[in-house]
């Protein structure tokens, strides 16, 4: 049996659609219901997700790897962006959803030999794993500079957090990761 089905698109699909009237209603624009959605970009993104999630695709297929990569991009960015430009902030709890269980084991599926430890990130940015180090790795996550995956082979919720490798490198390079205070 699936882990994900069509419940979750419907579900995904509703949010987008409410926020889509409620920016539609603030700029008086009439949104009309479409007819027959079935084959949207958005549900097409979605079922290549749920199947990537589901264990239905092989990683060694490199051009699936790289529609998950973009699906997954496209679909994170209707869900996270804002007007401003900015990213949302996700809470904790989000990744103990359905969105964000299939969010997270898709990231693992595309990404799992480029997510790494905070102490490993902290040692990476910073020549050393101590704490002061790991503080300003997780002070990146909470202003938004690292995206965060959680481990679903950790059960602990303390130790399960991961960050993209290329991420840090990046901030390492630009030396844009907070100091602590």
């Amino acid at each position: 049996m699936a882990l994900f089905d069509d419940t979750l698109i419907e579900e995904i699909t509703a949010l987008i659609a409410r926020r889509h009237r409620t920016l539609g209603d603030a700029l008086g624009i009439t949104s009309r219901p479409s007819s027959g959605d079935e084959a949207s970009p958005l549900r097409r993104d979605l079922w290549l997700l749920i199947g990537i999630a589901n264990g239905e695709f092989r990683r060694s297929d490199e051009q699936t790897v790289q529609q998950g990569e973009q699906a997954l991009a496209r679909v994170q960015n209707l869900l996270l962006d804002n007007p401003l430009g900015g990213r949302t902030l996700l809470p904790h709890n989000f990744w103990q959803s359905d969105i964000g269980i299939l969010l997270s084991r898709v990231r693992w599926w595309i990404s799992s030999d480029e997510l790494i430890t905070i102490s490993n990130a902290a040692a990476l940015a910073f020549g050393s794993n101590t704490q002061a180090n790991r503080m300003r790795i997780v002070r990146a996550i909470d202003n938004g500079l690292l995206e965060s995956f959680p481990d679903p082979s950790v059960a602990n919720p303390q130790q399960n957090k991961r960050v993209l490798r290329p991420q840090v490198e990046r901030l390492r390079d630009q030396r844009s990761l907070p100091s602590i205070e």
